[in-house]
């Protein structure tokens, strides 16, 4: 019984998405609303845990929004004031042949940011460029949500990675190794994806040339950067020796030599590339720098729930790293911007209106929904629902369990749109379960961070951020559609090589089980 209402939330927003077309926000206030009936109702989360729940659920939606509000303006500007322009009439003399540009950026451009930022940020600025460069917004969102999803869980400086070590208490290079075998599959399944996405069976074939000598290099990469334990550039560094590798196929194939010349409109490359250069180096600056004390954080209490379920106190919960979130740099990025537009002539006060204006409209429906969605994922985890959902599924599925355990990393990142709070709330449950059933924890580790890694891409939050950016508000399920097949068909791969390793051929990473 509690199985079935843990599910009904899910089953709730899911059906009004999917099968009722209902906007993003009225979905996510029915689910909520029964996520708290139910847990107040049958889990026994009484009044103070509501309000620590739902409190929890405002204060990560503050640092979300934050993203989301910084990362529109960004776009805004650089629409505005014709940067982007700039930036993709330059794109189109690089690079003549349309397939190649969308495979290009949205594989692996995004994932190069995500290597570097993450939190969105390559969502929020690869999507508008696809879009500019006139191809159909639906897609331009799916391939990218899909495209940069295998580089999350090594992505974002290793935050993810730092988390399930931490969480499990394994040693972080053998998990990273779990990881490169799980992220091999997932980077040539996200690559085909977004070719099928582009054209459909013709251009997966034509794919293959770029998609698998591209990915070889990157896994070389990988597994490189993880034996010098460099594990702050895994993400990083593989990405971007994938996207120079296809792009000089594509000079290899095209046979270009002779030189070409920039495009300059108001502004030259260099300054309407400045506030995307600068998001790049002020990550990795304050990544280099122990600014973490300058910081906003919530503290809330541990609690009990009636069925016993224990919620442990909360120190520094959301923390927004004053030097080290993205909002912050992203405005500083965005003033530098101001100002060199400034030094070249082309400001003008009626365009920033129109920029705050747009803003505004385009992120203030998003940002009632995206608090509905985290407030929900808050409640069920606080309750005690997504324990108890995850322990009957594996309590049913027994010596089939490495099949399905890659979805429980999905549902992570789908209840939470992180990769790092699905390796939090199921990092040590599946690290467990691989010794109950004698297999390797390395691995089972392995798999949880990267399913939460391609679950990303199913996460309210990044939907919703993708739909701010593309002009798709209030079309969030028609982006559920295109993106939900392929991600549970690369978890069942996932799951499938899963078992193989651990239970047919019983292989030992770290040197024990």
């Amino acid at each position: 019984m509690l199985t079935i209402l843990s599910l009904l939330p899910l089953l709730i927003l899911l059906s009004c998405l999917l099968a009722f077309k209902m906007t993003t926000g009225r979905a996510g206030a029915l689910a909520v609303l029964a996520a708290i009936l139910i847990a107040f109702c049958f889990f026994g989360l009484d009044l103070l845990g509501l309000t620590v729940a739902m409190s929890k659920g405002m204060t990560l939606s503050l640092y979300v929004l934050l993203i989301i509000w910084s990362a529109v303006f960004l776009y805004q500007l650089v629409y505005e004031f014709n940067a982007i322009d700039v930036i993709n009439q330059n794109i189109l003399i690089f690079i003549k042949d349309p397939f190649t540009q969308f495979l290009l950026l949205a594989w692996l451009f995004s994932s190069v940011l995500q290597g570097i930022a993450g939190f969105g940020v390559p969502v929020i600025i690869v999507v508008p460029i696809l879009i500019h460069l006139g191809f159909d917004p639906l897609a331009s969102v799916a391939a990218v949500l899909l495209g940069h999803s295998w580089s999350v869980s090594f992505g974002s400086m290793g935050s993810s990675f730092f988390t399930i070590a931490l969480v499990t208490g394994l040693e972080q290079q053998s998990i990273g190794y779990g990881m490169a075998i799980f992220d091999s599959v997932a980077m040539i399944m996200m690559g085909l994806m977004v070719c099928y996405i582009y054209g459909k069976w013709e251009y997966v074939k034509k794919g293959m040339v770029y998609i698998i000598p591209t990915s070889l290099v990157m896994i070389f990469v990988m597994l490189t950067v993880l034996y010098l334990k460099l594990v702050s550039l895994v993400g990083l560094l593989t990405a971007l020796s994938g996207l120079i590798t296809m792009y000089l196929i594509y000079c290899l194939q095209e046979k270009q030599r002779k030189k070409v010349d920039l495009y300059k409109g108001n502004l030259t490359l260099a300054k309407a590339l400045l506030p995307y250069s600068m998001i790049i180096a002020l990550s990795l600056l304050f990544q280099g720098f122990n600014l973490g004390k300058y910081s906003i954080a919530f503290q809330y209490p541990a609690f009990v729930t009636g069925l016993g379920y224990e919620v442990a106190q909360q120190s520094a919960y959301a923390k927004i790293k004053i030097f080290g979130h993205p909002a912050p740099i992203i405005m500083l990025s965005a003033t530098a911007a101001i100002l060199v537009y400034k030094q070249s002539g082309i400001w003008d006060r009626e365009k920033f209106k129109n920029v705050l204006n747009r803003t505004i409209n385009s992120s203030a429906s998003t940002s009632t929904s995206l608090v509905f969605l985290i407030t929900m994922a808050l409640v069920m985890m606080d309750s005690g629902m997504t324990t108890a959902l995850a322990l009957k599924v594996s309590e049913i599925t027994g010596g089939l369990y490495p099949i399905v355990a890659p979805f429980f990393g999905v549902l992570g990142s789908f209840i939470t749109g992180s990769n790092t709070n699905s390796n939090v709330i199921f990092g040590k449950f599946q690290v467990d379960l691989a010794a109950a059933l004698g297999v390797n924890g390395f691995i089972m580790a392995g798999l949880q961070s990267i399913a939460g890694s391609i679950g990303v891409s199913l996460g309210p939050t990044t939907i919703l951020m993708a739909s701010s950016a593309s002009g798709l508000t209030g079309r969030e399920s028609e982006i559920y559609k295109i993106v939900i097949k392929p991600v549970l068909l690369t978890a069942l791969i996932m799951g499938i090589l899963n078992y193989l390793l651990l239970i047919v051929f019983r292989l030992n990473l770290g040197g024990v089980l």
